[in-house]
């Protein structure tokens, strides 16, 4: 019972959490948690068909557009025609979120190379700042973030760097933060500054840490490329926690990031964590380890939404999560990817909320164009706050720490559809999740494709009998759950986990006794003596009544004290 006694730990853990930071800062957009939820949205994302209508505003507090550049020390965009169509469509969202803040990012790897003379003398800086205020005042924006690769160390072939960067970075700041701060008082407005950082020592000795959290907004750690195609073995973009294992060339990882800044005596409520929607392909890599820690012939970027569609569901490739590092891996045909999933991002959120960061973030959105990702990181960094889940709802309490343990997801970034039915699939997925995920596969039933989210699940769920397929081979895993059936499965589970402690509760003070099924009498029995089920209001059992999602959240939390207590 290890696995429920960790469940309920984090609920208390999680609930702890909610008292601490519920009323700590101002709410993000879209209704739910504190601080900053921030996005790039590049300029190639158009051309490659996710335009900025397919964003989901609603979840955003600022949506960076990356990247205009510097031309003769002045800040421009890379092509006008073009940007100022993509600027006009992004402002637009404000009207799905008026509190939406449209940030043009400056910079990059590939269009860096003009900060450093920019930065090197007073007039140079004034009038790079006054060149973004033009800029923002053009197109209606609401603020620079200034993503300088890198000072003092440089970084893409032919930046130009010089050790006086370190200071003069502070000093363009402060002139950019004047200058927006100026047109400000002439709009009635405040425009926001903020930068894009790295999160290596050698980033912040080339830079005036606590000066430059004084003058910015936030400051958006790039917490990732901790590793890739530069090093000389295949390790993990993005690992939560360093490994102890990993070779001791170096070692680094998200959390020992964030610690890097803190140390500086930067305030964690300026720190946004960026996290990555892509992963790194290596290739001609040995089976040694799985491919981790080996060397590589070639390496690659790869999108989540390849990962998702190309990679993850092909049987010649092996999924694998390292327990230190909180990140997947995938080894098969002489390849090793690193990437993260929805498990790991949300890990990573849920990291950001209990550093007490500032916010979290995503590079670059058009890599998860379904918000899988993005989805994930909101439920957990949100607290699995939903729109459609009233506080003084009956289910709220459940449905928050349900979804904060991983047990059940919204059904978008921000709702729950606590009325919808429970699919078979879906509460297989959840009573798999509560197992710990075994790892079962070849699912016998005609109708359950490798590719679908709950195709290991049914396979485990089928071979431990915790449920069962039609007389025709098909498992039918879009059809509803009724309440009956939803008991007959969580009784069945409960057997597997040897919670059955023959508890009965007659059926015949209920006036639909007579619609249970006879398959389910004992089902419905157990669940009634254990007050995992209770009547309607109207005192009645309603056996057949489909099981809504918000009640199944409120039957799932009563299922788990149950387990606790064998």
């Amino acid at each position: 019972m290890r696995k429920t006694r960790r469940f309920a730990l984090s609920i208390l853990v999680f609930a702890l959490l909610l008292s601490l930071i519920g009323s700590g800062r101002a709410s993000a957009a879209g209704g739910g948690g504190a601080g900053e939820v921030v996005g790039y949205y590049a300029s190639w994302a158009a051309a490659q068909g996710h335009t900025p209508d397919k964003l989901p505003a609603e979840q955003f507090t600022q949506i960076n557009y990356a990247f205009a550049k510097l031309e003769d020390g002045r800040a421009v965009l890379g092509d006008p025609v073009r940007d100022g169509k993509t600027l006009r469509e992004l402002t637009g969202l404000r009207k799905r979120n008026p509190d939406l803040k449209i940030v043009l990012s400056l910079g990059g790897w590939d269009d860096s190379a003009g900060f450093s003379d920019a930065a090197a003398s007073a007039e140079g800086r004034r009038m790079f700042a006054r060149s973004c205020v033009d800029l923002l005042l053009a197109h209606g924006l609401d603020g620079v973030d200034l993503d300088w690769e890198y000072p003092v160390s440089g970084g893409a072939p032919g930046v130009v760097h010089r050790p006086q960067d370190k200071q003069n970075f502070t000093l363009l700041l402060r002139e950019l933060r004047e200058a927006l701060d100026r047109q400000g008082r002439r709009d009635g407005k405040r425009y926001v500054l903020t930068i894009a950082g790295a999160v290596s020592g050698g980033y912040l000795n080339s830079i005036e840490p606590q000066a430059v959290a004084e003058t910015v907004d936030h400051i958006f750690l790039m917490a990732y490329d901790l590793h890739g195609p530069w090093d000389s073995s295949a390790d993990f973009n993005a690992p939560l926690y360093t490994p102890s294992d990993g070779p001791p060339r170096y070692r680094a990882s998200v959390d020992d990031g964030i610690s890097a800044w803190l140390a500086r005596g930067v305030p964690a409520e300026k720190l946004v964590l960026g996290m990555p929607l892509y992963g790194y392909i290596y290739q001609g890599v040995s089976s040694r380890n799985s491919g981790l820690y080996q060397s590589f012939q070639s390496a690659k970027s790869v999108s989540w939404d390849k990962v998702k569609g190309e990679y993850r569901n092909r049987s010649a490739y092996r999924q694998f999560r390292h327990e230190e590092a909180k990140v997947p891996y995938l080894y098969g045909s002489r390849s090793f990817l690193s990437y993260d999933d929805p498990d790991s991002i949300a890990a990573k959120a849920d990291l950001a909320r209990r550093r007490g960061l500032g916010g979290v973030g995503f590079w670059e959105l058009s890599q998860d164009t379904a918000g899988d990702l993005i989805q994930s990181a909101w439920n957990a960094w949100n607290g699995g706050r939903f729109q459609d889940v009233p506080q003084d709802a009956w289910y709220a309490g459940a449905v928050e720490r349900v979804c904060a343990a991983g047990l059940m997801n919204g059904t978008s970034p921000t709702a729950f559809s606590p009325g919808e039915t429970v699919t078979r699939g879906q509460i297989t997925a959840i009573l798999h999740r509560l197992a710990g995920k075994p790892e079962v596969r070849g699912s016998s039933f005609s109708d359950v494709p490798d590719s679908a989210y709950y195709s290991g699940a049914v396979a485990w769920a089928a071979r431990r009998g915790v449920v069962e397929g039609f007389y025709d081979g098909t498992f039918r895993p879009d059809l509803p759950v009724s309440r009956q059936q939803l008991a007959s499965i969580l009784w069945r589970y409960a057997k597997l986990e040897r919670a059955d402690r023959g508890s009965r509760a007659s059926l015949r003070g209920f006036p639909d006794a007579g619609d249970v099924a006879d398959y389910a009498g004992e089902a419905m029995s157990w669940a009634l003596a254990e007050g995992i089920l209770q009547g309607t209001k109207e005192g009645r059992l309603q056996p057949q009544g489909r099981a809504a999602r918000g009640q199944t959240a409120v039957l799932l939390e009563r299922f788990q004290t149950l387990l606790e207590r064998t």
